[in-house]
C-alpha cells in the first residue's frame, strides 16, 4: 500500500455522494471493497495518530503525537483538524488546533500537568468538540484528566470549559466523551465508583436548565471487569466500542451492540478478524457517508510509523453492514 490515498480511500471524510449507494455483495467485491487501508499522509505520520471523529460535511478532527506541527513543545498529543479535497482526491494538510484549545505543559503547577488533549468529538454540525485534557489534572486528589468543551462563534474556537461535577469527577479520569445519534446523550469513559471495574461507559443528559444528570452506567452488555471505552453510533442504532474483555482477538478490540433503548443495549459482538488484530485495536468512528468505518490501530501491517488511523467498508464488519 503506498501512502498515497487512490481509489476507494478518497471517499473517506466526504459527503455520501462520494461513495456507490450500497456496497456490493461479499463475493463480488474487489480487493478495494474488502481492504483495510491505512489513511495514508498526510494524515498519518511516523508519530502517533489516535481518536478521531468526523462533523457531518466530513471534516475530521483527531489527535497526533506529530512532533513538527506541535502546539507547545513537550506537548505528548494536540488535536487536528483535517479537511478533505475533493478535486485532488487527498486529505489538506492536517491543521493544529493551536491554543487555547490544545494546553502546554504545565508540569510547575502539577507534575500531572503534561499538555495532553485527545480523544476529540465533533458534533454533526461541526460548531462544537467534545474531549480529554490533563489540563486541570490534580495529584492529590490524584485525578489525570476531565472532560471538556470548546465551541466554534464566529469562526474562532472558543476558550474549552470543564464539564463539571457529575460528568467530571475527581476520581474517574473521565476520558472518549462522544454524543449518541439523538444529538443530546452524553457518553463517556470512567472509573467511578459503581462501574463493573475498570473505565466503564456511562451516559448523561441535560435537564431543562442545561444542567448534566447523574450518568447512567450502560450495563453488563457494554461494560466487563474489563476496561471499555469509547463509544460511536451509527445511523440504525448500532453502537461501537473499545473492551478489553474475553473473546476477542487480542489485545483491544472493538465490539458493537445494537441499542434496544434508553441506557439499554443488547449483548455486545466482536467486529472479528478483519478489524481486530493480535493488536490494540481501538476507538471507532463513523464517517458522514455511512458505509465506511474507520479506527486507530497499532497493526504493524501496512503501517507508516508509530500508530496510525485505518478504514475499511463496513461490509467487512463481523455484524453487517
Amino acid at each position: 500500500m503506498t501512502r498515497r490515498m487512490t481509489g476507494a480511500a478518497w471517499c473517506i471524510g466526504v459527503v455520501a455522494a462520494c461513495l456507490t449507494a450500497a456496497a456490493p455483495a461479499a463475493a463480488q467485491q474487489s480487493w478495494v471493497e474488502r481492504a483495510v487501508h491505512n489513511f495514508g499522509e498526510p494524515i498519518n505520520t511516523l508519530w502517533a495518530e489516535g481518536e478521531l471523529s468526523f462533523a457531518a460535511d466530513g471534516t475530521m478532527v483527531y489527535c497526533s503525537a506529530r512532533e513538527d506541527l506541535g502546539a507547545a513543545p513537550g506537548d505528548p498529543k494536540d488535536l487536528y483538524i483535517a479537511t478533505f479535497d475533493g478535486e485532488t482526491g487527498r486529505w489538506n494538510t492536517p491543521v493544529n488546533m493551536g491554543q487555547p484549545v490544545n494546553s502546554a505543559p504545565a508540569t510547575d503547577a502539577d507534575p500531572l500537568r503534561l499538555g495532553d488533549d485527545r480523544e476529540p468529538w465533533i458534533t454533526a454540525d461541526g460548531n462544537t468538540i467534545y474531549f480529554k485534557s490533563d489540563r486541570l489534572a490534580t495529584s492529590e486528589p490524584r485525578n489525570a484528566s476531565d472532560l471538556f468543551v470548546t465551541r466554534k462563534v464566529n469562526g474562532v474556537w472558543t476558550t474549552p470549559e470543564l464539564l463539571p461535577y457529575p460528568i467530571s469527577t475527581d476520581a474517574g479520569n473521565e476520558h472518549c466523551p462522544a454524543i449518541l445519534n439523538d444529538g443530546e446523550t452524553l457518553c463517556f469513559a470512567s472509573r467511578r465508583e459503581g462501574g463493573y471495574g475498570g473505565s466503564d461507559i456511562w451516559c448523561s443528559r441535560q435537564d431543562a436548565d442545561g444542567v448534566w444528570q447523574d450518568p447512567v452506567n450502560q450495563g453488563p452488555n457494554i461494560n466487563t471487569a474489563a476496561e471499555e471505552f469509547h463509544f460511536s453510533q451509527d445511523a440504525s442504532g448500532r453502537v461501537y466500542f473499545t473492551s478489553a474483555r474475553p473473546g476477542g482477538q487480542g489485545g483491544m478490540d472493538i465490539w458493537s451492540a445494537m441499542q434496544t433503548g434508553p441506557n439499554s443495549w443488547a449483548p455486545a459482538v466482536n467486529l472479528g478478524p478483519q478489524v481486530n488484530t493480535a493488536a490494540a485495536d481501538m476507538c471507532p468512528a463513523l464517517p458522514p457517508d455511512g458505509t465506511t468505518f474507520t479506527w486507530f490501530s497499532y497493526r504493524e501491517d501496512n503501517s507508516l510509523g508509530g500508530i496510525d488511523i485505518f478504514w475499511t467498508h463496513k461490509s467487512n464488519l463481523a455484524t453487517g453492514p
